[in-house]
């Protein structure tokens, strides 16, 4: 069995080529005659006359669009081309199309189907003659129709009655099938992007089914393209339809700092109506619901506004939050969900500022110091001012702090305020800065 597989293979390979060789012969022998703007090349099956080549047009208005050129043989102007149709009725080329003189080289177009000859000659040369079909391949336009719609997305029908293009048997008057690889492709395009491509090999112009599946506000157009089996591209009617699909989808900004960190929540939902946001510290339970507001796994409550905007996270550790959406726009309720998988990382705090001390000699909280993470800092500046903004304190060494007097005077009660600035040794080009107000009282 395995002798005769390589065999079968071994004759399909020395086929092909064969076929590449003759292809290669024929470009040489047919080299004056070509067509730049045919979508489609092959070759006839005559059964007993000598072969000529096929050209294949995308015809989109049906009046013939095949376009053909002959070169003369050396190049240099000073050619005479005659063009020629063939008719079967007579079996020769009788039909006049066009003649061009003291030419380099001829075109002729809006040429309908059939067979064409061009005759090229000049005085003490010798006459060269080509030969070339043109086939116009024109197609009724597709078929697109709105299935129905529903929470999986927009369903469509699509159709199409593809040409099978012939030519004649010369000399005889049978019709042979030109030789392609019989596969259609369909696209289904939303506003001119497409959103479905399938191919169908061997289609047999049933209906077939596509489902855009992505979710969108409004009402957006639907076109189907397709390109058949020798390349042409036809394109239906614009079909306008909605869809009901619910999208769950949010960004967060920033993603790391330190506590306490102010992240913004940007809502980028689509086609929702229904919003709850579910903020945890674990991510191994994240994927289970949670069940009630006391849930231990969330971090603060379960968010049910459409935009919670500005959440603060008081502590440090790593976040993760889901969103889960609905919407009743359709005849169902449609949901989905997001899960944010990289966490939002709040780092410990380097400065955390007391907003209020009492400065009365009891020992108790009579020295207004910042608490910091002093073996992270590389540099450490506070100043305190008053009400008419003049620097009542300052100091470098984070182990200090104010003890509430001013020249040595006791300072007088109220609110003062602070600028503290800090760069941090894992990153010594972000520097901190912290601004605020803080209570002296005296009891």
């Amino acid at each position: 069995m395995i002798i005769k597989s390589c065999f079968r293979y071994s004759v399909k390979f020395l086929a092909l080529v064969i076929v590449v060789f003759t292809s290669s012969l024929f470009t040489k022998v047919f080299a004056q005659i070509s067509a730049s703007n045919a979508v489609y090349q092959t070759v006839t099956e005559y059964t007993s006359t000598t072969n000529d080549p096929i050209f294949v047009f995308c015809d989109q208005i049906g009046t013939g669009v095949g376009e053909l050129r002959a070169d003369s043989p050396d190049g240099t102007s000073g050619w005479t081309f005659v063009w020629t149709k063939w008719e079967s009725g007579t079996g020769d080329f009788t039909q006049a199309v066009l003649t061009e003189a003291n030419q380099s080289f001829s075109m002729t177009a809006n040429l309908t189907d059939g067979r064409y000859r061009v005759v090229i000659s000049k005085s003490g040369e010798t006459d060269v003659s080509s030969i070339a079909w043109v086939l116009n391949n024109a197609n009724a336009n597709p078929v697109l129709s709105l299935n129905r719609m529903d929470c999986v997305g927009v369903h469509f029908l699509g159709s199409f009655t593809k040409n099978n293009l012939q030519y004649q048997d010369v000399p005889n008057a049978n019709q042979l099938n030109v030789q392609v690889d019989d596969r259609v492709i369909f696209s289904l395009q939303r506003n001119g992007e497409e959103t479905v491509r399938t191919p169908f090999p061997n289609y047999d112009g049933t209906d077939k089914s596509f489902i855009d599946q992505d979710a969108y506000e409004g009402e957006e157009s639907y076109e189907l393209v397709v390109t058949d089996q020798y390349g042409c591209e036809f394109t239906s009617d614009v079909l306008l339809s909605e869809t009901y699909v619910v999208k769950a989808d949010f960004s967060v900004n920033p993603e790391r700092g330190e506590a306490p960190l102010d992240v913004t929540i940007n809502n980028l939902s689509v086609n929702a109506n229904d919003f709850q946001w579910f903020l945890y510290q674990d991510y191994d339970k994240i994927l289970e619901d949670a069940t009630s507001v006391e849930d231990s796994l969330l971090t603060g409550a379960i968010i049910t506004d459409e935009d919670p905007a500005i959440y603060t996270y008081q502590n440090s550790g790593e976040y993760f939050i889901k969103l889960i959406v609905k919407s009743d726009k359709g005849p169902d309720v449609c949901m989905d969900e997001m899960i944010l998988t990289t966490p939002i990382v709040v780092d410990t705090s380097l400065v955390q500022v007391p907003n209020v001390f009492t400065p009365n000699g009891d020992g108790r909280n009579d020295v207004w110091r910042i608490k910091t993470q002093s073996l992270f800092l590389e540099s450490f500046h506070a100043i305190v001012f008053n009400r008419w903004g003049r620097v009542v304190y300052e100091w470098k060494n984070p182990e200090d702090g104010w003890n509430g007097k001013v020249n040595g005077k006791m300072a007088t009660p109220g609110t003062y305020f602070y600028v503290i600035t800090a760069v941090g040794r894992d990153e010594p080009e972000k520097k901190y800065t912290k601004k605020g107000s803080f209570m002296l009282i005296r009891k």
